[in-house]
């Protein structure tokens, strides 16, 4: 950074934070902190000292002109506008710099009497924000209804993601603050306990902005988060995983609005649940996810209908999701007729057992196909349906076609690239008991 601006904001923010310190102490204002033992969250109301009217007083606005006089001569394009293609930007106000170093000093230091080594420590980031042509930003994204303990170590997913469990201060950061101010809700399940964050750099924009914005960094994130979506509900069964929202935070010290925290929120609808992750379980689901990588389409839609399945809120709707993504599966075809479907169908998903138990899976697959299709055709059937001669409520139909599919998926996932049932003359060779098409024989 040149030294003309380096030492007008050195000489501003000295003079502020002595200005301030002859005032005594600052008026206080209320924020909501939360804090988390092993289970529960909890919140409450602490006094922390308000800034808010710095820049109302008698000496902040000449000590601003001084910043802003030497900035106009060494940076002036970082005075028409700062920001990035992915968020906002607009000019580099010497006001904002000034109020965003005071809260600063007291945000790291606990004090507006800082030493000399402090301030130097401050100032070492700000010439390295106007050195910089990239800044690093983090993607934080709470996951719903996924619960565990504090003590679960990272797990890293594919693309540089890492689930976690989310610290105290980003439980703050996202859900409490000043409450006159906040305008983010907690989600109506409750604190997450832990969120996927995501660090990346991105070119700054420095001058004369007349691009539009990028969006191929949040539609890459989604979809990367969409696909650790499909993992879970293929994992295990359990309560539907989801993610509050993409929330945009530097990773780094800042000075402008256009690198201030964006929040973006998608509507993806999941009812409550509970989906419980133990530490024993981190490996194998870093194992799991890495499947979804480069999945075959079918595959990829019959995860995609477990997840649906579990988002529903009426079982009959879920059940349906759950019976078509079995059906992607097990009447996916090679070019070959597939005849009668529902006993193809069945006797396809029989086949993956062993002899003796295909009899009970031949009727259990049978019973959801034939469920499914009175529900599509708006037929009754009471408070109970049978499914292989056990009387269920539609809830509990519901629960054992989600079951049926994940494990189901579980059974080709490893191969997810190219699952085994899309080669020619899968299913013949499972009904007939003859060895997988396409594999060597054994000797």
């Amino acid at each position: 950074m040149k030294e003309n601006s380096r030492g007008a904001i050195q000489l501003a923010l000295k003079s502020a934070l002595a200005e301030l310190a002859h005032l005594g102490p600052l008026p206080e204002e209320d924020y909501w902190e939360y804090c988390r033992n092993e289970t529960v969250w909890t919140g409450e109301l602490n006094p922390r000292p308000s800034f808010s009217a710095v820049a109302r007083m008698s000496w902040f606005d000449p000590l601003a002109a001084q910043i802003e006089g030497s900035l106009k001569a060494d940076y002036p394009q970082h005075m028409l506008c700062v920001g990035t293609h992915i968020g906002g930007r607009g000019p580099l106000q010497a006001s904002l710099i000034l109020s965003t170093l005071i809260f600063e000093t007291y945000r790291r230091f606990g004090s507006i009497n800082p030493t000399d080594e402090q301030i130097e420590q401050l100032l070492a980031d700000v010439s390295l924000f106007f050195d910089k042509k990239v800044v690093c930003v983090r993607l934080y994204a709470p996951a719903l209804n996924l619960h565990g303990p504090s003590s679960m170590r990272p797990i890293s997913f594919p693309g540089g993601f890492v689930l976690r469990p989310i610290l105290e201060s980003e439980a703050t950061q996202f859900f409490g603050g000043n409450p006159t101010f906040s305008v983010r809700k907690i989600p109506w399940m409750g604190i997450p306990d832990f969120l996927f964050v995501k660090e990346i750099e991105i070119p700054k924009i420095i001058g004369d902005f007349t691009g539009t914005l990028d969006d191929s960094i949040l539609r890459q994130a989604r979809e990367e988060l969409d696909r650790f979506l499909l993992a879970f509900a293929t994992f295990k069964d359990a309560g539907a995983v989801c993610y509050e929202a993409i929330h945009i935070v530097p990773a780094e010290f800042t000075l402008g609005l256009g690198y201030g925290p964006m929040h973006l929120y998608f509507n993806e609808h999941v009812p409550f649940g509970i989906y419980g992750l133990k530490p024993e379980e981190a490996s194998q689901l870093e194992n799991h996810v890495r499947h979804f990588e480069g999945m075959h389409a079918t595959l990829e839609m019959a995860s995609q209908r477990l997840v649906d399945a579990g988002r529903r809120t009426k079982p009959r709707d879920a059940l349906v999701d759950a019976v078509i993504g079995l059906e992607s599966i097990l009447l996916a075809s090679s070019g070959k007729d597939r005849g009668e479907l529902s006993f193809r169908f069945s006797l396809h998903y029989a086949a993956l057992f062993a002899v003796n138990e295909r009899m009970e899976a031949f009727y259990t697959a049978r019973n959801l196909y034939d469920l499914r299709s009175r529900i599509a055709h708006g037929s009754n059937f009471g408070d109970k349906v049978k499914i292989n001669g056990k009387p269920l409520d539609i809830g509990q139909a519901a629960t054992l076609a989600r079951s049926v599919l994940r494990k189901t998926i579980s059974k080709f996932v490893i191969n997810s690239k190219t699952p085994d049932f899309m080669k020619t003359d899968y299913w013949l060779a499972k009904e007939l008991g003859l060895p997988n098409p396409d594999e060597p024989p054994t000797n």
